[in-house]
């Protein structure tokens, strides 16, 4: 909401708002549809993070460039920006499961936006995987970060043309321009996106939890930093259906807790916290 009353304050145009306005509700209406329809499981996850990879490398290879960028597929007249909706996916699915698949989409994923080149989505990516190999060490997720950071180091070495759009890029900034209340209400507004880790004690938060605060974090420091787009804040729908969709994949400690998954070649955060709970009543005993 807030981002819709920055884009009428700064008067950009009716559908601009529109646009947001629509796509947060379709957010919203898939978010409750996967959380109360679908079960996450090992195998959901796999499939899910193999099949997103897959389009955000076919978004590169064949996708709509401007500048020299290939970040997006035309949908009727609206540009999909394909990473802000399946790369946070691709991170938080890995997060919780991994194996040699999903191993396998995390780098097809970051191979993509290298070749893309998009410097904010493969910067969030290798932020988001060093969080989970730091948190769930593995060889899994030692390759993985490897790969990140070589193709987020790429990027920072190939040129990108993008100019900055109105009311997309440095409107954290710019806002100050309209006045000083709107430009603090824009920052609360980026806080509020990275806020759903702190609602959760620290015992019931997961390697998701922390992700999908690094993946949002990652995004509203490069448009801090540099002519990218301000999730969810700034016009662009696909940030927003992407933001909700994530926030469907992330679990509590309970919740995985409850959730029974067939054995894995990898690991699972639920599987690793019924062993530890396994091995501690071993020694008890």
């Amino acid at each position: 909401m807030i981002g819709l009353a920055y884009l009428n304050l700064a008067g950009a145009p009716n559908t601009m708002i529109l646009v947001n306005g629509g796509a947060m509700i379709i957010g919203l209406l898939l978010a409750f549809a996967i959380r109360f329809s679908l079960r996450t499981t090992e195998s959901f996850l796999t499939i899910l993070t193999v099949v997103c990879s897959l389009i955000l490398f076919a978004t590169a290879v064949f996708g709509y460039a401007i500048a020299d960028a290939r970040r997006w597929i035309l949908i009727g007249p609206f540009f999909v920006q394909t990473s802000s909706i399946l790369l946070p996916l691709v991170a938080i699915s890995f997060a919780r499961v991994q194996n040699p698949w999903t191993t396998l989409a995390v780098i097809v994923a970051a191979l993509a936006m290298a070749a893309q080149p998009d410097r904010a989505m493969a910067g969030m990516l290798c932020l988001a995987i060093l969080v989970v190999g730091w948190m769930r060490a593995s060889k899994w997720t030692a390759g993985a970060a490897v790969i990140c950071t070589m193709t987020f180091a790429a990027t920072l070495l190939l040129p990108d043309n993008l100019t900055a759009v109105p009311y997309v890029d440095h409107i954290i900034w710019t806002a100050f321009e309209i006045n000083l209340a709107v430009g603090l209400a824009l920052w609360f507004g980026c806080l509020l996106i990275i806020s759903p880790i702190l609602f959760l004690s620290k015992t019931e938060r997961t390697t998701g939890h922390y992700v999908f605060t690094s993946c949002w974090f990652a995004l509203i420091a490069a448009a801090a930093m540099g002519a990218y787009p301000t999730p969810l804040v700034g016009y662009g729908s696909s940030a927003i259906i992407g933001y909700f969709l994530s926030l469907t994949l992330v679990r509590t400690k309970h919740e995985l807790s409850a959730t029974k998954e067939p054995k894995n070649l990898g690991g699972t955060e639920n599987n690793d916290s019924q062993f530890k709970v396994r091995k501690i009543s071993a020694v008890g005993a």
